[in-house]
């Protein structure tokens, strides 16, 4: 299986820290790296629900990459290196392909609809088979230990062109993974996303309130495994087969960098677990594992993760409200504590 040679990470990085880097470096790095696929500075809205739409015709290319674009060292410059076990590496680039940009008259642009923000990927192994589905323990809380430092570097050190967002932040950070092209994985070797914007995100106040709603919620049917204080989860609201929530215990933290450290470790070894039996599932079942998993974050949210799998067509009934699930979640959860890896 291929991998990328640490002579050429280091080689290809900018700086071993955001620290070290700095806000304003990052900036350029993200300005250099991206502006031949800088998105469109105007967002469009829905009036239905005020929905913000950005545009990019420039990332409609991304999905035409041949190889694979981590192994052939043909990323960003790496901006963040962390040490993973196993001598492995996670590290932070900037995205080639954009959906906020470091425009450098942002703060002209302040009172306007624009999005401007700092998009980044953060790769997780230099071995095109590992990353953090399936990883063991210490392997997956480095790589969230990583992604927890991030979002707090981010929300403490972005300036003012990004608005107070309370807290002591400034800017909204937002933390996703995609896996399988049908949902927008354009690149197979494992990676996060994290996305600094100075525009909030839709759902986090949606999601206020979510997490004691699905404790309470939470059947013995319903749960899929508990590992030191967090929780898995199918919730009875369940929209697609295998639709399920990873949920910390205990007092709202709000943020990934808030969670003390044995429970945000517990929480990165959940989520190994679930996307590895989650996407054993689907590759059974004949189909691509394809899945979206979003962190929601923010006061009052948890964080709560969700994974959101694509196992099944949006029908036209759903695009009028009325959802449709062909799988109740008792089935789903218990097929997921199937799948579970037996080892912890």
């Amino acid at each position: 299986m291929s991998a990328l040679p640490l002579r050429e990470l280091d080689a290809h990085t900018a700086s071993a820290s955001l620290e070290s880097l700095g806000f304003r470096g990052l900036e350029a790095l993200c300005r250099d790296s991206a502006a031949v696929h800088a998105p469109e500075r105007s967002l469009g809205r829905d009036p239905r629900c005020d929905l913000p739409i950005a545009y990019s015709e420039a990332r409609r290319h991304r999905l035409g990459a041949t190889g694979c674009v981590v192994c052939d060292a043909k990323t960003c410059p790496a901006a963040d290196v962390a040490v993973l076990p196993g001598d492995d590496r996670a590290w932070l680039t900037p995205n080639f392909y954009p959906v906020a940009y470091p425009f450098p008259d942002a703060a002209a642009l302040a009172a306007t609809s624009a999005l401007h923000g700092l998009h980044l990927v953060q790769w997780s192994s230099l071995r095109h088979d590992g990353g953090l589905i399936g990883a063991e323990a210490g392997t997956a809380a480095a790589i969230f230990g990583q992604l927890a430092r991030a979002e707090e570097w981010l929300l403490h050190h972005a300036d003012a062109q990004y608005p107070d967002s309370g807290g002591g932040h400034r800017g909204h950070v937002g933390l996703i993974k995609n896996r399988g092209r049908t949902v927008g994985g354009s690149v197979e070797h494992d990676h996060q996303q994290v996305l600094l914007s100075n525009l909030p995100f839709a759902e986090p106040p949606a999601t206020r309130g979510l997490r004691t709603a699905l404790l309470a919620q939470a059947r013995p049917e319903l749960e899929v495994e508990r590992l030191d204080g967090v929780r898995t989860l199918v919730p009875a609201f369940m929209r697609r087969p295998l639709h399920a929530f990873i949920v910390p215990e205990g007092d709202d933290a709000g943020w990934l960098h808030h969670l003390q450290p044995a429970r945000l470790d517990a929480l990165a070894l959940a989520v190994a677990r679930l996307t590895l039996a989650t996407s054993a599932l689907m590759a059974g079942s004949g189909r691509e594992p394809a899945w979206n998993l979003v962190c929601h974050t923010g006061e009052g949210c948890g964080p709560i993760l969700e994974l959101r799998p694509y196992t099944q067509p949006l029908g036209g009934y759903e695009h009028l409200g009325l959802y449709i699930c062909e799988e109740t979640p008792a089935t789903s959860a218990g097929r997921l504590r199937a799948a579970l890896p037996r080892s912890q």
